[in-house]
């Protein structure tokens, strides 16, 4: 990516925080191989290059601002903020993890998951925010990108709604690798060690439904400009960050502290083909 202060962020808290070697520059290390790859518009003839020294189940990342985008499995927008990129690198991460994890035969439990009609699930760490983004994305037609969105919503109502941390915070931990400890240290505080994220799950004849709740004290649409500078924007970038990562109706309800979800399910063959069938006959 090119050189900025969300790179440098990133670069310091990938570092201590991946248990992986992380390269940063607009070359890459040809010794090793890549397992993940994140890059932004100047860059992103990178991705393509990367899968000449791939390592199993490679996975990419692009920053853009340009509507069309081809090449990448997940897109966040251009002005994502580090924390926000370092989330989705994260979910990434996981999805690899799980990818590299199961049979052989990937398609095994998927008919279970997609007729998953409904479902509820009340979530506290990030840990358990990956396990329930994996399951819940192999029921949509873009797993990869609906689990690292579905990561990524989760983990900001964990960290900016239940734990009540800002961008700025959260960049200065990063950046200072002191991240992980903040958060460890906040859940444990009384008045915020019961919070949960609930997220339920619906299925519909088109569409899927996900509604992420926190515990917070959400932010109201119409003064959260205004009233706190360092959380301005969150609302609109929130749902930014979902349409760029494949949802398409995003809204955020109550007061705040709710965003729903869709994605758009494939037309079945069989409900378009029975009018022809019957016109033939």
């Amino acid at each position: 990516m090119s050189d900025s202060n969300r790179t440098r962020v990133l670069s310091r808290a990938l570092a201590k925080g991946l248990g992986m070697t992380v390269y940063m520059g607009p070359t890459m290390d040809e010794e090793g191989p890549v397992a993940l790859i994140v890059a932004d518009d100047a860059h992103a003839a990178r991705i393509a290059d990367a899968r000449k020294n791939a390592a199993p189940k490679q996975r990419s990342l692009l920053v853009t601002g340009n509507a069309r985008r081809s090449g990448a499995d997940i897109f966040l927008d251009h002005d994502a903020d580090a924390g926000t990129v370092a989330n989705a690198i994260d979910g990434l991460r996981a999805y690899r993890a799980h990818e590299l994890a199961i049979p052989a035969d990937a398609e095994i439990g998927l008919g279970a998951t997609q007729s998953l009609e409904a479902g509820e699930f009340s979530i506290q760490t990030r840990e358990q925010a990956s396990d329930v983004a994996i399951l819940l994305g192999r029921a949509t037609p873009r797993p990869c990108a609906t689990a690292v969105g579905l990561y990524v919503l989760l983990a900001n109502a964990i960290e900016h709604g239940n734990l009540g941390f800002d961008a700025t915070e959260k960049a200065k931990g990063l950046a200072e690798g002191n991240w992980e400890r903040k958060l460890a240290k906040r859940m444990t505080e009384s008045e915020y060690e019961d919070r949960r994220v609930h997220l339920r799950f619906q299925r519909g004849g088109r569409i899927l439904s996900f509604i992420i709740q926190d515990d917070g004290e959400g932010i109201d649409a119409e003064t959260a400009e205004m009233a706190d500078p360092s959380r301005a924007g969150y609302r609109g970038k929130g749902i930014k960050l979902a349409k760029s990562m494949g949802f398409g109706q995003v809204n955020y309800l109550g007061i705040g502290n709710t965003v729903e979800a869709t994605v758009l399910l494939p037309q079945r063959l069989e409900s378009s083909a029975a009018p022809r069938a019957a016109m033939a006959r």
